[in-house]
């Protein structure tokens, strides 16, 4: 059968992110959602095992039935299984897609793989040992509240963290998403280096570093990528270190907004604050986004199920609306649920500029799968908001239209603005992927994707992104910091990096890790340590330390770095006394 694949984030999935060396992170990415007829079809019912197949290779998944998609449509949640049969072409975005993948689907009685399996194919490492916590007394119970969440683009900063025996025992307030990043204890004590016989050996903190610094300078083609799960501090140090080395610096923005971020350069941005949508908003649409499993407390902080200055009756004084190609959750509680033909989002921002412009005698009956009535109303709708917030997610920039799609939605919140006050915010994913385009714009003039290769900064998504360097084999060495290509990256991309020298700076253990040739353990952002991240409206939010894990932070790893490739202490980088070449190892 014949099928047009999409992936995406699942709340199931969501919770798993943190415990990528466990099996259950590897059950929740082999799912397949799969409409009941089709899967009638197919002589399938819950639980099979089916094989979908696209140009790229094939993998095996676990039937799920689910009505909320049409038929012909099949939804896979992100992860390794799902990029075991991504390609990597961004069409000059930096992207691939993700949203729009054409394959086949057939029953088979092949059992579905482990993640790491996969990995191990595509050329990695099996996962390393996870030290089981010590327990050791870390004092008595400890609350600290008023506590930054660094899991989404939410920030959310009312958390109460209850912290006793050195380690987080309760969190309130958080999304599920976020107190399982808290309660993880998925983390290594002490770097490890890969030999040659795919095993792993500890190494000291002083010795790893010299030997990720001497991988990096010399390398010829160098990139550095993730940055969206670490701070902007630590983001800031790491630009210095590709411009000195001449090497291509990309975040997380490339695979997911960088689209967005395009279609801004190109027609603006009119955004504002999650405070003013709050206060103000009697409109919300969430357009190719599901924030009850990607974003889940963004609809009760900031949009729909919250308390306004303007708005005081809450969801009764709004107006939820969602556009999609599936019944997302989101869209069940929604008043109104648009349901949009998949590649159909330009087509149909053109018709409700049409429409506002006062045209809709032009449009023929059905524009990307709605009718037209239902566009008319929608453009009526938003015409006669007092305040509306339009919320764009990765169902518009990882499908047909890209970019493009992006900045056809500008254009309506424009026109929208001849009548009255509209804004559009796209929905950022990591906590501080925001943060990355801002100290990147600030610091080189470009958002993501900057090649220093030429002296001097040069920009082009589809050239200088992560996905087209590796997709093209042209990087010969690979830092990762705060993202996990392993994960999230097409199969050609882990290939690649699976025969280069690889360095992972992470808390967690990641699929990133299986590729690496060294991993070098950090205090984790928000909860080991302090540091500044953007929420996705770009307004900076100060990240609390919650414990101590005695791990050194991002900053001083990459400081050290940058010390030991320029050969001399750089001007305004501290380098920390306890990582300096001549002291021992940190503990």
């Amino acid at each position: 059968m014949h099928v047009l694949i999409t992936s995406g984030r699942t709340i199931a999935q969501g919770r798993q992110l943190y415990y990528k060396d466990m099996p259950g992170y590897s059950y929740e990415t082999a799912r397949c959602f799969v409409n009941p007829f089709d899967l009638l079809e197919l002589g399938a019912s819950a639980g099979d095992y089916l094989l979908l197949s696209t140009g790229t290779g094939e993998e095996v998944f676990v039937a799920t039935p689910c009505d909320d998609l049409v038929s012909g449509t099949v939804f896979i949640p992100c992860g390794p299984h799902a990029n075991a049969i991504l390609h990597a072409t961004t069409r000059g975005t930096g992207a691939p897609d993700y949203k729009w993948l054409e394959g086949t689907v057939t029953r088979t009685d092949l059992s579905p793989r482990s993640g790491w399996a996969i990995l191990i194919e595509e050329g990695g490492g099996a996962c390393p040992p996870v030290p089981v916590p010590c327990g050791e007394d870390g004092g008595g119970p400890v609350t600290i509240r008023d506590v930054a969440c660094p899991l989404c683009g939410c920030l959310c900063d009312d958390l109460v963290v209850k912290v006793e025996g050195g380690a987080v025992t309760s969190v309130d307030n958080a999304c599920s998403l976020g107190s399982e990043k808290f309660l993880s204890q998925s983390r290594l004590r002490s770097p490890i280096l890969r030999d040659d016989n795919q095993s792993w050996s500890p190494i000291g903190f002083a010795e790893g570093i010299r030997y990720a610094a001497e991988m990096l300078a010399d390398a010829e083609r160098p990139l550095l990528f993730g940055w969206s799960g670490t701070s902007a501090e630590a983001q800031c140090i790491g630009i210095q270190i590709a411009e000195t080395i001449g090497g291509v610096i990309d975040n997380c923005s490339s695979i997911c907004h960088g689209p967005s971020i395009m279609g801004i350069q190109e027609a603006g941005h009119p955004g504002c604050t999650l405070g003013a949508v709050k206060n103000r908003a009697d409109v919300v649409i969430y357009w190719g986004s599901n924030p009850i499993e990607s974003h889940p407390r963004h609809l009760s902080r900031y949009t729909t199920f919250v308390n306004g200055k303007y708005r005081e009756n809450g969801h009764h004084d709004r107006t939820l609306v969602v556009v999609d190609i599936r019944m997302t959750d989101t869209a069940k509680i929604a008043d109104e649920f648009i349901r949009i033909k998949p590649g159909g989002d330009y087509a149909v921002f053109s018709a409700l500029r049409a429409i506002i412009r006062g045209h809709a005698d032009t449009l023929p009956a059905s524009i990307g799968g709605v009718p037209r009535e239902r566009l008319i109303w929608l453009a009526d709708l938003c015409r006669n908001a007092r305040f509306g917030a339009l919320f764009t997610g990765i169902g518009l920039t990882q499908s047909r239209g890209r970019y493009k799609n992006v900045r056809n939605a500008i254009q309506l919140v424009d026109e929208l603005n001849r009548h009255t006050k509209f804004t559009l915010t796209p929905m950022r994913g990591h906590w501080n992927v925001n943060g990355t385009n801002q100290t990147f714009s600030f610091l080189t003039g470009y958002p993501y994707g900057v090649d220093f290769s030429r002296g001097t900064p040069y920009y082009n998504p589809g050239e200088t992104t992560a996905v087209d360097l590796l997709g093209r084999g042209e990087a010969d060495a690979c830092l990762i910091i705060g993202a996990d290509p392993g994960a999230h990256l097409p199969r050609r991309c882990n290939e690649h990096l699976a025969t280069i020298p690889t360095i992972v700076i992470d808390p967690f253990v990641s699929l990133s890790t299986s590729f690496a040739d060294i991993h070098i353990p950090v205090a984790c952002v928000g909860i080991d340590c302090e540091g500044t991240g953007y929420r996705m409206d770009s307004v900076p939010i100060r990240m609390k330390k919650v414990l101590s894990s005695g791990l050194p932070t991002d900053e001083e790893v990459l400081s050290q770095i940058l010390h030991l490739i320029q050969g001399r202490r750089p001007y305004g980088v501290n380098v920390p006394k306890a990582l300096s070449p001549e002291a021992p190892p940190v503990a």
